[in-house]
């Protein structure tokens, strides 16, 4: 197998993590200082193309996990999202999973915490009941064990009661006030494209009169 010998070596100056390495057939390959300072190269030194293919999947590694820390940079990201994210920007099979596997035992990426942070988020901002809330958390594929557990202790935290009365106050409804049956249906099918049971939505409807 033919060899190539480094005739520079520099660091990137748009990455201080990556060392640039220059072949005297004029190609380049890119190493992790990590992997560099590891097995450091020198100008003279050869390597073999099957060297060079090493590095470059280190790299590629690298560059992995630098995305996926560029995401959650953004905010929380769940294991299914991120393996999503990193396949759409071109990571192949093994390295998404690798990298997933990396987050995951580092403590970077966790389905509880994400989906308690993300059920809280959706429910206060939007206001919207378990149906819905349900299908937002679907891209997610968490186990059907932590997603009834997220419902459960969301609705605790904001009782469902109180969000479908907060919706009839935003839109003006107040205690006895007489709905004709064209009025009645537009607010139920709010409340249920909201996410609402309709067992609930007549309580509330019962304990404001509504009925």
């Amino acid at each position: 197998m033919a060899n190539r010998k480094i005739v520079r070596i520099k660091r990137s100056t748009k990455y201080s993590d990556r060392i640039i390495i220059h072949l005297d057939d004029k190609s380049v390959f890119r190493i992790p200082e990590d992997v560099f300072v590891l097995n450091v190269l020198h100008e003279g030194d050869e390597v073999t193309l099957e060297e060079i293919e090493s590095y470059g999947k280190k790299m590629r590694l690298q560059e992995a996990r630098d995305s996926a820390f560029r995401l959650l940079g953004y905010r929380m990201r769940s294991i299914a999202e991120m393996r999503k994210r990193l396949k759409e920007k071109g990571f192949e099979d093994e390295e998404t999973e690798r990298t997933v596997d990396y987050l995951i035992d580092q403590a970077y990426l966790d389905d509880k915490e994400f989906g308690q942070a993300f059920v809280r988020e959706k429910v206060r901002n939007k206001k919207i009941g378990p149906k819905a809330l349900k299908s937002e958390l679907f891209p997610h594929n968490l186990s059907p064990e932590l997603t009834e557990f997220l419902l459960d202790n969301v609705y605790r935290e904001f009782d469902m009661i109180s969000l479908i009365e907060s919706h009839l106050i935003k839109r003006r409804i107040e205690k006895k006030t007489q709905l004709n049956n064209k009025e009645k249906k537009r607010l139920s099918d709010f409340l249920i494209r909201k996410g609402f049971y309709w067992d609930t939505i007549q309580e509330v409807y019962h304990s404001w009169g509504l009925i």
